[in-house]
């Protein structure tokens, strides 16, 4: 059985648990792989809030006794742990958008107001089911490597210029100034720029996304790029010992990494 939420129902007081996700001071556990994956704006939005955290593994998640699996909610990770400032209370927060979307409103990077909220939710919404489309499409497919290569080459010939094609029209509209939204840093921001390292992984991308074709995206991308807490997490041991795939062989462990206790981590692992 996988581990589940307390139960909500008739009327129970969960104040305590909203105390520990509201708390500035709280601190987390992030169980995921040992890799940049889907977790990298997660990981960017707690270098950008200075938020103390640890890197947590899992023990053997491919292991067919599941014991990994099972010990989370939906027996898939990212998984963040949100623990209260005197270690006494820990709550879990299942996928990985819900994971975003906690940081980023508790972290200031949503927008100034429900109309920029729902500005920079739209825009994430958008590049996250581009994203998506490519995981269920090319990576889970179950087929043989001449039907993902087709499904690559219509994913990178017909989806992704169309995004970069609208996504650069809004981009336009705001004035090119590094944001979809304001002029800081918004979850929007951090997932288009997760994006295009995507694909710029891809040797068709390099007609893609040049000055000329996507100048919005680009300056999304230097602006993250070079901000100071961002390269500060890069040039952790932590980023540096992440590979780009699990198909790549594992690097050496970075100090302070802890394993999935299997039990909620409430002592933020093992």
């Amino acid at each position: 059985m996988v581990a589940t939420y307390p139960s909500t129902s008739n009327n129970v007081d969960t104040s305590a648990q909203a105390a520990v996700l509201d708390d500035k001071d709280s601190t987390y556990s992030l169980l995921y792989f040992d890799t940049v994956g889907i977790a990298g704006p997660i990981r960017n939005i707690l270098s950008l809030a200075g938020a103390q955290w640890t890197q947590l593994y899992p023990q053997d998640w491919e292991n067919e006794d599941k014991l990994d699996k099972t010990s989370t909610l939906f027996e898939v990770m990212p998984v963040l742990y949100v623990h209260s400032k005197d270690g006494s209370q820990t709550v879990a927060i299942a996928e990985c958008k819900s994971i975003e979307l906690y940081l980023s409103e508790k972290y200031n990077l949503l927008g100034r107001n429900s109309y920029e909220k729902t500005l920079v939710r739209s825009f994430v919404s958008s590049t996250s089911s581009l994203w998506d489309d490519f995981i269920s499409t090319v990576v889970n497919l179950k087929a043989s490597a001449e039907v993902k290569q087709d499904q690559i080459v219509e994913y990178m010939t017909k989806k992704v210029p169309n995004w970069i094609r609208i996504h650069e029209q809004h981009l336009k509209a705001n004035g090119l100034n590094g944001h979809y939204v304001g002029d800081t840093i918004s979850l929007a921001d951090l997932r288009a720029a997760a994006l295009v390292d995507k694909i710029l992984l891809f040797p068709s991308a390099a007609n893609l996304i040049t000055p000329e074709t996507a100048p919005g995206l680009l300056k999304i991308k230097q602006v993250i790029d070079s901000d100071p807490k961002i390269i500060q997490w890069r040039e952790s041991e932590l980023f540096k010992s992440l590979r780009p795939t699990r198909a790549l062989p594992q690097l050496p462990r970075a100090p302070g990494i802890k394993l999935n206790d299997r039990q909620g981590n409430k002592t933020g692992g093992v």
